[in-house]
């Protein structure tokens, strides 16, 4: 098992508790996401998935784009971004999980936490899958 892997299962271990731990009681009675927030979130994520590969290709040179794996970590979004949205991707689940767990005794700003989670998850998940039809030529194995 690479060491890659260990980080990445250990990240996503910490996404899972962090979610939880964001929606504790004391944690949500500062916060107010609302449903324009929460749009905000979502389109914004799909907007930035676009721009950080449209940047990649055209501001730093990249002819292809690496397939990602959970077996690899990256950081570096000008020169790996589908591994970089994959990772916050799947950090983001974790954070959408983590707050699940913790939903039932919630209150309604606990609820908007959740579904605050939810759309930065579902706004990665839906830039990458277009990002990944709309550069699909571009794309090779790692």
């Amino acid at each position: 098992m690479s060491i890659s892997l260990v980080l990445n299962i250990a990240l996503l271990g910490l996404s899972v508790l962090a979610g939880y731990t964001e929606m504790a009681l004391d944690l949500l009675s500062r916060k107010n996401p609302d449903a324009i927030f929460c749009t905000i979130a979502l389109l914004g994520t799909i907007g930035a998935s676009f721009g950080t590969v449209a940047y990649s290709i055209c501001g730093a040179g990249q002819q292809t784009l690496r397939r990602p794996s959970l077996g690899r970590f990256s950081i570096d979004w000008w020169h790996d971004p589908l591994q970089c949205l994959f990772l916050s991707c799947v950090f983001t689940g974790g954070l959408a999980v983590g707050a699940a767990f913790r939903l039932p005794g919630t209150s309604a700003t606990g609820f908007c936490e959740f579904t605050f989670f939810l759309c930065l998850f579902l706004g990665l998940l839906i830039g990458q899958l277009g990002v990944y039809l709309v550069y699909r030529e571009r794309i090779t194995k790692t």
